[in-house]
């Protein structure tokens, strides 16, 4: 948990930049995201940029969208995740859509074996 107080337009401005992050790292555009979610584009930029901050319902499609928890939405990204994010885009990036999805499997499985919890020893 923070130490730091934050007031609600700092807490705003992180949480959007939480999404924009999330929703980059998926490759999505906030055109995308809008009619995914049936709202205006300029609501997801407004929301992007903590002029206006989503309620909880919207927290929970964003995160259903966008494939991740809804504290993940929340926090702020950190900087190494983000630069790993864009340097995992720019590489497959020029990949086909199909071949794109492979990759996206293959980390998902690489990532999952890795999470995998370690049985008890009894």
């Amino acid at each position: 948990m923070r130490q730091e107080s934050l007031n609600s337009s700092q807490l705003a401005s992180e949480v959007g930049a939480a999404i924009a992050a999330h929703r980059k790292a998926r490759q999505l555009t906030q055109a995308a995201v809008a009619v995914a979610l049936g709202v205006e584009k300029e609501t997801i930029s407004r929301m992007e940029t903590g002029v206006i901050t989503p309620t909880l319902f919207r927290l929970k499609q964003l995160s259903e969208l966008l494939e991740c928890r809804m504290g993940d939405l929340l926090d702020m990204p950190r900087v190494e995740n983000v630069e790993q994010t864009k340097a995992i885009a720019k590489l497959i990036g020029e990949l086909s859509p199909k071949e794109q999805a492979t990759v996206v499997r293959i980390v998902g499985e690489i990532v999952a074996m890795v999470h995998r919890p370690v049985p008890k020893k009894s």
